[in-house]
């Protein structure tokens, strides 16, 4: 049964589960804990290497360090039958862009990706074929941080660099609060 920490997405998961594990809740929290510490690392080290760029370079810098090292610091925290990754329903890199089950918990996220002072989540453990056996998503609210390039007003330099880093760019027009994406864990091998 998929758990989540808001009601629409359980909905939402329900609909779009042919077969769920039966997998014991104690495996269950400590395949979450491990997604939830993995979020952390990841989002810890791209927080800071963004917060460098811009001290060494302005936004402009910190959009090459979202190109380069972005992906980077994923396939480092990749490991063990362990994914992370990004998504939005806005992707700034059409690579990102969400599978179904992920666009429909973005969409239920998006109604309010922050409760009780933490990000939304949730994660759904499955038997059905093609699907990653436990997969989980973190919702990430555009910070004010974030405005200067995914905001309503961005400066035309950086609007020059995301041009010519991400040509088919839709990831614009936030506010602060707003879903800017998800992070996305996955394990690929048989859950425990």
């Amino acid at each position: 049964m998929a758990r989540t920490t808001y009601t629409t997405a359980v909905l939402l998961s329900f609909l779009s589960m042919p077969a769920m594990a039966q997998v014991p809740p104690e495996q269950t929290d400590e395949l979450v804990t491990e997604a939830r510490s993995m979020v952390k690392d990841f989002s810890g080290s791209l927080k800071k290497a963004l917060q460098a760029a811009i001290k060494e370079g302005g936004l402009t810098n910190a959009i090459e360090v979202c190109n380069t090292i972005a992906p980077e610091i994923a396939a480092d925290n990749s490991t063990g039958g362990w994914t992370i990754s990004r998504t939005s329903l806005k992707v700034r890199n059409p690579d990102n862009a969400p599978t179904d089950w992920q666009e429909l918990q973005l969409h239920a996220m998006a109604e309010k990706p922050v409760r009780n002072g933490k990000p939304v989540e949730t994660w759904q453990v499955s038997e059905a074929s093609g699907q990653p056996p436990f997969r989980y998503m973190s919702a990430i609210p555009t910070q004010k941080l974030c405005l200067g390039c995914h905001g309503k007003s961005i400066n035309p330099e950086v609007k020059a660099k995301l041009a010519e880093l991400y040509p088919e760019d839709r990831a614009t027009g936030f506010s602060e609060g707003d879903l800017r994406g998800a992070f996305v864990v996955t394990r690929e091998n048989p859950v425990p």
